[in-house]
């Protein structure tokens, strides 16, 4: 099974729901007691008393990001951990944008191409970006769900906007100013999601799926930190990847 297999984020995510989960995490809650506590949280904000309910969904959404995150995923969300307490607000979302980048390929992806649509044309519609999602994901019927939910919560985080038209989006002016030690997490998830082993630092710094993101790191800060392997191809060419390799 490929980690581009299985959709999984189809909720509205909210920001105050992610800092909850992550603050639950930072509390060293054990499973049970974030997903009881994520449960409680939503009780009369979304409908439903099963697992199979909106309610439900969104915690397994919530939970899957910061809670019991993939195998791959958890050295990465122990560093995001440790950063959030010293962090700004613009880092912390910054956080919570790597640990999705991390755990749920679908939301890189939306991002990805989103960046680059607004690269390009600086808005887009639903439509067009499920068209560019479907060379990678194929015709699903949840893809464009999937891709208006991740939508509507980057709106309610304040990083796109709706515009006069309906149903066109674009992005905000102001980018999130990241520094050193919150950008290396970035980098991080970017690989944790990647499906080559090695990328090169220039294509990191200026991935697409972090268009929100003034990210402040250079190569010293890269080689200097310890999750990283860099190694040079070429005159100018340093390539980044996980110290010990992929899980």
């Amino acid at each position: 099974m490929t980690r581009r297999s299985s959709i999984g984020f189809d909720r509205r995510i909210d920001l105050a729901w992610l800092d909850a989960a992550a603050a639950q995490v930072a509390a060293e809650a054990p499973p049970d007691e974030m997903r009881a506590y994520l449960w409680k949280l939503l009780e009369g904000v979304l409908s439903g008393d099963k697992f199979n309910s909106a309610r439900g969904k969104t915690v397994t959404v919530l939970n899957h990001i910061w809670g019991e995150v993939p195998d791959g995923a958890e050295a990465l969300r122990q560093r995001a951990t440790l950063h959030l307490a010293g962090c700004t607000a613009d880092e912390r979302l910054a956080l919570h944008w790597a640990m999705m980048v991390g755990t749920y390929p679908v939301f890189t992806d939306v991002a990805a191409a989103i960046g680059r649509l607004l690269t390009l044309q600086g808005s887009f519609t639903l439509a067009h970006l499920t068209r560019r999602l479907v060379g990678t994901w194929g015709e699903r019927s949840t893809l464009e769900r999937a891709g208006q939910r991740i939508v509507r919560s980057m709106i309610q985080w304040g990083v796109l906007r709706d515009t006069a038209t309906r149903g066109m989006y674009e992005g905000v002016p102001r980018r999130r100013k990241v520094g050193p030690a919150v950008g290396t997490v970035l980098i991080e998830a970017l690989l944790v999601d990647a499906e080559e082993a090695s990328i090169p630092l220039d294509q990191l710094i200026g991935h697409p799926a972090l268009f929100p993101f003034e990210v402040g790191l250079n190569a010293s800060h890269v080689r200097d930190a310890s999750q990283f392997r860099v190694h040079r191809q070429g005159l100018d060419s340093d390539f980044v990847e996980l110290q010990g390799g992929r899980a």
